[in-house]
């Protein structure tokens, strides 16, 4: 299965609710606004390509490989977060702004941010 955005974003919510043990389907849906069958669909595309596993009666979990996209994309997420909101964007833009740069952003243009921030964050520290 190819990674595009929508992938992407079914891994990062499956990775943020597996502190509860497991995700499930209803829990996508309403994340993303999208049906009940759009969401099974897409699940069983990415269990085929051995993205995420189903837990008898207790939802979906991420195999090694899921789960490393998908902590992947939920730092890149972060660092483009905290980098709008350290510029001081609004929470609500920096959340959709950095919702759809993390899946285009190259992992150089990635890096040269991350530094960027660290130093206008120890200059910001000697003032």
């Amino acid at each position: 299965m190819k990674r595009n955005k929508r992938v992407e974003d079914y891994m990062k919510i499956v990775y943020r609710h597996r502190e509860k043990d497991f995700a499930r389907s209803v829990d996508i849906a309403r994340e993303l606004g999208v049906s009940k069958p759009t969401v099974s669909v897409a699940l069983k595309k990415m269990e085929a390509s051995g993205l995420i596993f189903f837990h008898q009666d207790m939802g979906i979990g991420l195999t090694p490989e899921g789960e490393r996209i998908a902590r992947e994309v939920t730092e890149r997420y972060n660092a483009l977060y905290g980098l709008l909101t350290d510029l001081g964007v609004d929470d609500e833009t920096a959340r959709d702004d950095a919702c759809r740069m993390e899946h285009g952003i190259s992992d150089r243009s990635l890096s040269a941010l991350i530094e960027l921030r660290q130093k206008v964050s120890q200059n910001t520290e000697k003032l």
